[in-house]
């Protein structure tokens, strides 16, 4: 019933190459994942407020955020296995720091660590995949992040049986922390293929790769598609940030315990893995645009409700279809923002990174704090939607800005 149809790849691509590329999002989600599920118990254990909270992302987001453009740049220049291995690497020994972290101070540590492994694991994962399936960018990433779901899926199900079990937390973390390690080892014994339109000279160290970063920079920030698919990525990410404080939000003003969030989180995943699969068969019948105008009207009346209307069980119920919807953005708008130069997927992904020195989270701990975090939760909701709704009719008469597919009526 689930089973897909393959994906056709480019030239030379191999299994090993597509599985540990598939695997770059897995682990990321996995290991990110859990201090998120975590924090109520961090929270309380180590006395954090609102706005400390708000600064452990922040500082991942700022390192990320000078890491990332670099990665990016460098995704098209240089061996993929080498910055694939180093992101492994680093979110591996972040994930364990958390682990150990007695202090505050520690854990801000701990992020920052994280914010130098996650994007040359994760962004340089996707470009492989895109990259590999030319023909079919935004169905490959809807199976990357199906099998990323699970990843996120597997985090808050390890927590809850960990509690369950009432084995210590810290060694959960330990634990996997160490798997991404032998991940790292693998990575850097596979040879994955060079950029399109980079030569095997420039890839190992060779000619003019300033030079060469700079232009395919410039050519990203001068690109009528390029710079579309810049602004829906920061709307998406208004959207999503108040989804940062979900957890804290279920246990401190719905009050459920560190045990039912985990149980929450680990149903929404379940529900983001069937969207994905819905997504990856709709996207052969539907365009790109008709999708996320549907998910967008859906998620525009589902969330106020989801957020507003009390109890515990209204939360479990609403969030169904509006984790439903809401799970076929990101698939969609990433591979659209990589898929729209080809050959320069690296540079749309350093631009993209820049996005990350914007302090969205901050400004919403912020406001949580000084007002209240359901509040502060509905605004950057707000503002997030409205500036989707205005970007998608903006691109309804511009179907160069939409990779892969003529009208509305392309089946993709």
């Amino acid at each position: 019933m689930f089973k897909l149809p393959p994906i056709p790849r480019a030239d030379g691509v191999t299994n090993r190459q597509v599985f540990l590329g598939l695997g770059a999002r897995f682990f990321d989600e996995l290991l990110s994942g859990l201090p998120d599920v975590l924090m109520p118990t961090m929270r309380v254990l180590l006395g954090l407020s609102f706005t400390q909270i708000s600064l452990l992302s922040l500082v991942l987001n700022y390192v990320a955020a000078i890491v990332e453009p670099i990665n990016g740049l460098l995704i098209d220049m240089w061996p993929r296995r080498r910055l694939l291995a180093w992101g492994a690497f680093f979110i591996g020994v972040s994930t364990m720091l958390v682990g150990l972290a007695p202090t505050f101070a520690l854990l801000v540590v701990a992020y920052g660590v994280y914010g130098l492994g996650s994007g040359p694991l994760a962004h340089t994962g996707d470009v492989v995949l895109v990259e590999a399936h030319p023909a079919a960018p935004d169905r490959i990433f809807a199976r990357a992040t199906l099998l990323d779901t699970m990843g996120a899926l597997l985090g808050p199900a390890l927590v809850t049986f960990t509690f369950w079990l009432h084995f210590p937390w810290r060694w959960l973390l330990l634990s996997l922390g160490a798997s991404s390690l032998v991940y790292a080892f693998f990575l850097l014994r596979t040879r994955f293929p060079v950029a399109a339109g980079i030569s095997q000279e420039t890839e190992d160290g060779h000619g003019h790769m300033l030079a060469g970063m700079r232009a395919n920079l410039r050519t990203v920030l001068t690109h009528p598609a390029a710079r579309y698919w810049l602004l829906f990525s920061l709307a998406f990410d208004l959207l999503e940030t108040p989804f940062h404080f979900q957890t804290v939000w279920l246990a401190e003003e719905v009050g459920l315990s560190q045990a039912l969030v985990g149980v929450f989180r680990v149903l929404e995943m379940v529900v983001g893995m069937v969207s994905l699969l819905a997504l990856d068969r709709w996207r052969q019948r539907a365009s790109a645009r008709q999708v996320l105008r549907l998910a967008a009207a859906g998620v525009a009346l589902l969330f106020p409700a989801w957020l507003f209307i009390p109890g515990i069980w209204p939360r479990f119920l609403l969030m169904v279809p509006l984790m439903f919807l809401l799970s076929m953005f990101w698939p969609i708008v990433r591979a659209q923002s990589l898929a729209c130069l080809p050959g320069r997927a690296g540079a749309m992904t350093a631009a993209l990174s820049l996005l990350g020195l914007l302090p969205l989270t901050l400004l919403l701990g912020l406001l949580a704090d000084r007002a209240n975090l359901p509040t502060a939760m509905f605004t950057g909701f707000a503002v997030g939607m409205a500036s989707i709704v205005l970007l998608l009719s903006q691109g309804a008469g511009n179907q160069a800005v939409w990779a892969g597919q003529d009208d509305d009526n392309d089946a993709g």
